[in-house]
C-alpha cells in the first residue's frame, strides 16, 4: 500500500510538474502562490473563492478582471490561482498579449490553430492586459484571442493597469469591442493600496545602505 501511495504521489508530481512547465512563460511564476502570501493583500480572499468554486467557475464561464495601479499585486493574485489549480491537476495557461502578438507574428501559417489552442486550456489568464502596442493589427489580434475564447464558453482572468472607467468608456470602436467583450466575461475586481513592487525597492535599498555602513 505504501508503495503504491508513493507511486501515486509520484505520478501526481510528475503532472503537476508538466502542467507548470507548459503553463507559465516566466519560471517566478511558480513561486506565485497562497503558500508564500504575505498576507498583506485584501483581494486574496477572491483567489481563494475562484480555486474553491472552480467547477462552479468552470461551469458559469466566470472571470475575473483583475484592475488597478502598478505593483499592487494583481499578476501575484492570478499566478496563485493558476498554481493552485495546477495542483489539483487542473490545465492553466498564463501568458499575456505581447509573448501572444509576438508568436502570432513568427507563425505565418497556423495563426488560427495557435488561438485554438490557447482556448483549449480550462483556465485562461492574460497578465498585463492594455500593456501591448496598439496598432491597428495588434488590436485585431487581441480581439480574435479575446472572441475566441468568449466563443468558447471557457473562463478567462485578466489583469489590467487599466481603470474600471476606461475600461467602460473605450476611445474607439476597435477597444470597445475588446473591452465590452472583458466585461460581459469577467467579474471586476479593483486592486488599490500601497504598490508592493516600490516597497521592495525600498527594502533592498535599505539593506544596501545598512551593508555598506557595516
Amino acid at each position: 500500500m505504501e508503495r503504491e501511495a508513493a507511486e501515486q504521489q509520484r505520478k501526481h508530481r510528475d503532472k503537476v510538474e508538466e502542467l507548470k512547465r507548459r503553463g507559465f512563460t516566466d519560471p517566478a511564476m511558480r513561486e506565485w502562490t497562497f503558500a508564500n502570501d504575505n498576507g498583506r493583500n485584501p483581494q486574496m480572499k477572491t483567489a481563494h473563492f475562484y480555486v474553491e468554486h472552480w467547477e462552479d467557475m468552470k461551469a458559469g464561464n466566470i472571470g475575473y478582471l483583475l484592475w488597478g495601479s502598478v505593483g499592487t499585486g494583481k499578476s501575484y493574485l492570478a499566478g496563485c490561482i493558476a498554481n493552485a489549480l495546477m495542483e489539483k491537476e487542473i490545465s492553466v495557461r498564463m501568458t499575456n498579449f505581447a509573448l501572444i502578438l509576438n508568436d502570432l507574428a513568427a507563425t505565418f501559417e497556423g495563426k488560427n490553430e495557435y488561438i485554438s489552442n490557447l482556448c483549449r486550456y480550462p483556465l485562461l489568464i492574460l497578465d498585463d492586459f492594455g500593456m501591448e502596442r496598439g496598432t491597428e493589427y495588434g488590436l485585431e489580434q487581441v480581439y480574435n484571442v479575446i472572441d475566441s475564447r468568449y466563443r468558447s464558453g471557457k473562463p478567462l482572468i485578466v489583469t489590467t493597469n487599466l481603470t474600471l472607467t476606461e475600461l467602460q468608456n473605450p476611445q474607439d470602436t476597435p477597444h470597445a469591442r475588446i473591452y465590452d467583450r472583458l466585461l460581459e466575461m469577467c467579474a471586476p475586481v479593483c486592486f488599490s493600496g500601497e504598490n508592493f513592487r516600490r516597497e521592495s525597492a525600498q527594502n533592498k535599498l535599505n539593506r544596501l545602505k545598512q551593508l555598506m555602513n557595516d
